[in-house]
């Protein structure tokens, strides 16, 4: 039998491309990426292994070209949201690839949550309101009903542990990811990494974020070892002005895919503003320690989704957030100790280590008729 192929159907967003790589990285099985243009950028020096698509018509070329065992639809929701698959087109394009024997998944992030918090709902935040959009969050719980029904019998791949709910949700661990981060006393520097959505920052009032930020990048980089790298949207960038130009100091907001994961795999420490950022799990696979300045903006999007994090992210011992306005320890080491991080890591992965490895969740989708 030649070796499995699976395809990886992407919207717009950079932890649906975390999720199937830690997935589909070093397994014994050819992969190939779906991008829609907005993430063909992000791409680096992977072009070889993606096509670009903007519909249905595409994907069915693309479909047709890789010639796939197994397809994974990183999202459900997103695809309506970005313009790129109606929910009708979706349920269709499913059938027809079963229809064609390819066993097809999903990894969107939302679905099935609700049934592990009952009575949860999406409720969509406008900026410009400071208060509920309700026609926005309206609109958007009745696509999350329409996509229920509609995925219901469709496998979800997680990349945490989760319960299996009757068989649809099956939790992954790689451990052939390789991607080991150098040791404490192999660098050179102490490499801080600041990671910032846009999302993030349209709930974090400008004129109390900036100066606490500012406060603690010059705290950090009086250590002269210390190197600081804030990845944020270009807004954060205008923001910071004159300050930014300050010596061991980089700001980025246009990192590709692999040159993120590198950024993250070096640093010393990663400060997040979003206990749910998929690249997390980078941190877990290579073991840096990461810190929190935020329950980030998806824990306001859906009621009890921080307690849900805890309990099955966290395996039930959630991170502690930091305040940003006081004042931090600037030696990496001594701030990582100081909040027992590596234990932590250490506990969470042998959590995850228990799931089967993508390999076993293939060959056991492929081998089970679409229901």
């Amino acid at each position: 039998m030649s070796a499995r192929r699976a395809l990886f159907v992407l919207s717009s967003d950079y932890g649906e491309y975390v999720t199937a790589n830690l997935f589909s990285r070093g397994q014994p099985f050819a992969r190939h990426f779906a991008v829609p243009a907005a993430l063909a950028g992000a791409l680096g020096a992977q072009t070889q292994e993606a096509s670009v698509y903007s519909g249905v018509e595409e994907l069915e070329a693309i479909v047709g070209r890789q010639q796939p065992h197994f397809v994974v639809f990183a999202s459900g929701y997103l695809f309506a949201v970005n313009g790129l698959i109606a929910p009708d087109g979706l349920a269709r394009l499913i059938s027809q690839l079963r229809a064609r024997d390819i066993a097809v998944a999903t990894t969107d992030p939302w679905l099935r949550i609700w049934q592990l918090r009952p009575g949860a709902r999406f409720t969509i935040h406008s900026v410009r309101l400071g208060a509920e959009d309700e026609a926005s969050s309206r609109a958007m719980n009745q696509l999350r009903e329409r996509l229920e029904r509609d995925l219901a019998s469709v496998p979800h791949l997680f990349a945490v542990p989760l319960p299996a709910q009757g068989g649809c949700c099956h939790s992954f661990f790689n451990p052939r990811f390789a991607a080991a981060a150098p040791a404490p006393g192999d660098r050179q520097y102490d490499d801080w990494m600041f990671v910032l959505s846009r999302e993030d920052l349209a709930y974090l009032p400008p004129q109390r974020l900036l100066p606490a930020l500012l406060d603690r990048i010059e705290e950090i980089l009086v250590r002269p070892r210390n190197r600081v790298t804030l990845v944020g949207p270009r807004a954060l960038q205008s923001a910071l002005g004159a300050h930014a130009e300050r010596p061991r100091l980089r700001l980025s907001s246009g990192m590709d895919f692999a040159q993120f994961e590198a950024a993250v795999r070096a640093a010393s420490i990663v400060a997040y503003w979003n206990v749910l950022s998929a690249s997390l799990l980078y941190c877990l696979y290579c073991g840096v320690p990461p810190i929190f300045f935020g329950r980030g903006h998806q824990t306001r999007v859906c009621d009890g989704l921080f307690e849900h994090a805890a309990e099955h992210v966290y395996r039930g011992r959630a991170p502690r957030v930091l305040d940003l306005a006081a004042p931090i320890e600037p030696d990496a080491g001594a701030l990582a100790q100081q909040l027992g991080l590596r234990p932590w890591l250490e506990y969470l992965r042998a959590e995850y280590a228990r799931a089967a490895s993508p390999l076993e969740v293939i060959e056991r989708l492929v081998a089970e008729p679409a229901r």
